[in-house]
């Protein structure tokens, strides 16, 4: 299934990047070069915009970084400190190149939407203000647009991802199947995100922190037993197993010894009824006796060690 359409039809799943989730935004591109720094000015923010017809307040204006608020409903729990270093650096020197999305709070904040790695780094950068663009949205809009933005980014993990569609299952009520068509992607992708949050924790954390992968927690989920789950998983860690080797070491745990054929078990029998009798025998005539064969043929050696030995025995077995 295409990830940018729906099952069943050719309307397009909620939008790739600003035009998509704001179709009506006035986006002015030398507004978007300028360089916003602690220096520009609060009078140089552009006079509050009038609320469309549509619920959307169209154009990209300034805001009091202070008075933007992050998102309850944000995917991302993680955020690699290195990498926002990496991104205040660039905001410092070029300005915030993409626009928050926000809504209105009833308390006059604004409520991000999309884009707290940005706000995170503006801050870091010392920037009192930053561009935005203000959405009129609900709970379940501000958190399908938040995971959106980040899944088609491909920078959240499996488990983000997984408690992301959770919260739209449980908060919101929704179906796997809405859920997938709200965010783009099959069904079938959406129930084994959630079926990750059943492993064990360690291993949830382990997801997180990309120590596995989504392809290895799948394959995990076919172990039932607890000890050889994490038997496994230590063996992926350690030897950095691939998916692939992954599945066929679940799959050899998975194979359960075959029982012994029925005739297997038969010539078993056998084997020990011939060797009781060879044992009785030989201390019946006192002497070493060898057997081999099965129920049809075979041959039984009695050892004599000499003349006299062969009297005593031949007179035993002839009497």
């Amino acid at each position: 299934m295409n990830p940018g359409t729906q099952k069943g039809g050719n309307k397009p799943a909620l939008g790739k990047g600003l035009a998509s989730l704001l179709p009506n935004a006035n986006v002015n591109n030398s507004f978007l070069n300028r360089q916003i720094s602690e220096t520009t000015p609060a009078s140089a923010a552009v006079p509050p915009p009038v609320e469309t017809s549509a619920g959307r307040i169209p154009g990209i204006t300034l805001a009091d970084i202070d008075s933007v608020i992050p998102n309850q409903f944000q995917p991302r729990r993680d955020f690699d400190e290195a990498s926002l270093a990496e991104l205040a650096e660039s905001i410092a020197a070029n300005g915030v190149i993409q626009p928050l999305v926000v809504r209105k709070g009833e308390d006059g904040k604004l409520n991000l939407i999309a884009g707290e790695r940005r706000l995170r780094a503006a801050k870091k950068a010392g920037l009192k203000q930053v561009p935005v663009v203000i959405r009129k949205s609900t709970d379940k809009e501000a958190l399908e647009i938040a995971l959106i933005e980040n899944i088609q980014r491909e920078d959240l993990n499996c488990i983000d991802v997984a408690l992301s569609y959770f919260q739209l299952v449980e908060d919101f009520s929704l179906t796997q199947e809405e859920v997938a068509k709200r965010v783009g992607k099959d069904r079938t992708s959406v129930a084994n995100h959630l079926r990750l949050l059943k492993l064990p924790e360690v291993m949830i954390q382990d997801l997180r922190e990309g120590k596995l992968s989504f392809g290895h927690g799948r394959a995990l989920l076919a172990v039932a037993d607890p000890l050889k789950r994490v038997e496994i998983r230590n063996k992926i860690i350690e030897k950095q197993l691939s998916v692939r080797e992954t599945e066929k070491l679940v799959a050899e745990s998975l194979v359960k010894p075959s029982e012994p054929k029925k005739q297997e078990k038969a010539e078993s029998a056998i084997s020990v009824e011939l060797k009781n009798f060879t044992e009785r025998l030989g201390r019946a005539l006192g002497t070493k006796v060898k057997s081999k064969g099965d129920q049809y043929r075979g041959s039984i050696v009695i050892e004599y060690f000499s003349k006299e030995d062969l009297e005593r025995i031949s007179g035993q077995l002839l009497r």
